[in-house]
């Protein structure tokens, strides 16, 4: 699937359902390793309802989302993980409310930017909404995956 540079994300809160399971706060790159690791551990605890395709697929998205709102937002950067006993979510909130989210589009692979796209590839939904103080993006995964 092409995604032109023109396709916007949607602008919208994600359902309400979910329960938070973890959070971590980071102010730098180099804190998205042990939010990574957590996350790992966080889903490793989930039992054999987390396969580990929906493990992998959550921590790249939260990789992803999370570098991006370091490196290109105000922080801390706020990075939630959440769930309602089937889909998890993903909530990576800064405090950038000044700079929509913007997919990568055609651009070439070796100049970056593509976290967003590889979101929305293994999310079953992904958008972004603000609040008074933060912008944040989000993505839901199932929690289980059929084997491919």
């Amino acid at each position: 699937m092409t995604v032109r540079q023109d396709d916007e994300l949607p602008n919208t809160a994600p359902p309400e359902d979910f329960a938070e399971i973890a959070r971590w706060i980071l102010t730098e790159v180099d804190e998205v390793a042990a939010m990574r690791a957590g996350l790992q551990e966080r889903l490793g605890e989930g039992g054999p309802e987390t396969a580990e395709s929906t493990a992998e697929k959550l921590v790249l998205i939260a990789s992803e989302l999370a570098t991006n709102a370091v490196r290109h937002g105000l922080p801390p950067t706020v990075v939630r993980l959440l769930g309602d006993g089937q889909v998890w979510l993903l909530d990576v909130a800064d405090h950038d409310l000044s700079t929509p989210p913007r997919l990568a589009g055609d651009r070439d692979p070796g100049h970056g930017g593509l976290g967003l796209m590889i979101a929305r590839r293994l999310s079953l939904a992904v958008g972004w909404y603000t609040t008074e103080q933060s912008k944040h993006v989000w993505a839901t995964v199932g929690r289980t995956s059929p084997e491919a």
